[in-house]
């Protein structure tokens, strides 16, 4: 009665994938035997749900968690972040159990196993720990194997160090080098810290490093903000600590941090950028010693350009759930254009009111024609400046994305991507530039006046 995990998917994972797991057990052969899977939080003892499945031809027990696992995972709106955030909803630790029921014969009632015992009882057999999904996406096209290629966007590099190293793991496929108006926000998101309580090796987001420039490349300002409990991140509590001392407070909350980096986010930490500003570079960096960045250890960096607006259009600003569970965001900055689609049903009363009393009043204001259904739809044109190769297969996640908001002032209002047409322009030496146009429309309409 030994049951074994056979396959199981990788840590870190994406949700929106095949989370694949198989599993043998000496007792295959017995009457009515079914793998039984366990699936909860981790620390917690609530059941979230209990999958039961027959063994194939080959008396495996093959499960896919994927579809299931995503139920359990959301956004975080975590677009107006000051400093740092951690995960709430987008990412968590789950903990996978497994276990058999069989009877004595084709008509008896079944008993529950352990798997790992003679004895019966809940599942108990687990693979790992934990496991760790986001709730992103794998392209079936991309992959290799069943799991995430997770080393593109995971380091675990020594800790507390003066190496020299630049990656980029932030979990977006963006440009990294972008456009940005004064007042606009931005995040990036990074895998934090590891997986395995490792105290010397960790992907450890320590501090963001930004350095602000003005039009002549003249150095302006250079600020750390450190990834903290006080600034929203985690698991440090203060800047002095080694990342020996906090491997084990880890958190799934914490094992994905989300860092504010536009302009509207720097200065709602209390780093408003110079108005000479004409742009900035950002890095997520290391730990070297107490209370000090690895300047020279970047997991993640980015140049931001400052814009204006174009041709007198403020732009509009979208902000989209990409495929790894986060936030992107790009400003079309040429002209918009909104409009409103009425939808009216009315009916036609008599002039003459019949069901009045004597002696009949007479009124000219009596409404002949009388609407009693108002429905309004606004629908709203964006066009994007020129862009290059790069940044227009980026986009196609923005009209992909089924997660979309505008940034109307301070505010982060839900939309709907209804349609998108792309222009193609070649220059003489056969380089080319595209032009997005796309059509929107708020998710929660106006109410009409009745």
């Amino acid at each position: 009665m030994a049951l074994t995990i056979q396959q199981y998917p990788t840590t870190p994972n994406m949700a929106n994938n095949n989370l694949v797991y198989a599993v043998t057990s000496n007792s295959s052969s017995a009457p009515q035997f079914q793998y039984v899977c366990d699936i909860f939080y981790s620390g917690s003892a609530t059941l979230l749900q209990r999958i039961k499945q027959q063994p194939n031809p080959s008396a495996v027990g093959v499960f896919d968690l994927g579809a299931i696992v995503t139920n359990y995972l959301g956004s975080d709106n975590s677009w107006d972040t000051a400093e740092f955030s951690k995960s709430a909803n987008v990412s968590r630790r789950f903990i996978v159990k497994f276990g058999e029921q069989y009877g004595t014969s084709l008509s008896s009632s079944v008993i529950l196993y352990a798997g790992n015992t003679s004895g019966a009882g809940l599942p108990a057999v687990t693979a790992s720990a934990y496991h760790y999904f986001i709730n992103g996406l794998v392209d079936p096209n991309d992959k290799i194997d069943w799991n995430w290629a997770s080393g593109s966007y995971y380091t675990a590099s020594a800790v507390s160090t003066t190496t020299t190293f630049n990656v980029n793991n932030a979990l977006t496929n963006a440009p990294l080098t972008q456009s940005i108006q004064d007042g606009e926000y931005a995040t990036l998101s990074l895998i934090n810290g590891n997986f395995n309580g490792s105290t010397t090796a960790a992907q450890d987001i320590y501090a963001l490093n930004v350095k602000v420039y003005d039009s002549a490349s003249n150095e302006l300002d250079d600020f750390d903000v450190f990834n903290t409990t006080g600034n929203g991140g985690g698991p440090r509590t203060a800047t002095s600590t080694l990342w020996s001392s906090v491997a084990s407070l880890q958190t799934f909350a914490t094992q994905l941090v989300t860092m504010g980096v536009g302009p509207a986010n720097l200065a709602a930490g209390g780093n408003t950028l110079d108005p000479d500003w004409s742009y900035y570079i950002v890095k997520a960096l290391g730990q070297q010693a107490a209370s000090t960045a690895n300047q020279s250890g970047s997991y993640a960096t980015f140049r931001f350009n400052k814009e204006g607006a174009q041709c007198g259009y403020d732009g509009v600003r979208f902000a989209w759930k990409n495929e790894f569970g986060v936030w992107d965001y790009y400003t079309f900055t040429l002209q918009n254009d909104k409009a409103f689609n009425i939808e009216r049903a009315n009916y036609e009363q008599t002039f003459v009111p019949f069901n009045d009393t004597y002696p009949i009043p007479y009124s000219k204001e009596r409404r002949g024609n009388t609407n009693y259904y108002n429905k309004l739809t606004q629908v709203e044109t964006a066009n994007s400046n020129w862009l290059t190769q790069e940044q227009a297969d980026w986009l196609k996640e923005l009209f992909f994305s089924a997660n979309v908001f505008q940034q109307v002032g301070s505010d982060f209002l839900p939309v709907v991507i209804t349609s998108a047409n792309l222009v193609e322009k070649s220059n003489p030496r056969t380089q080319k530039v595209f032009q997005y146009q796309i059509e929107f429309q708020p998710a929660n309409q106006k109410n009409p006046r009745v």
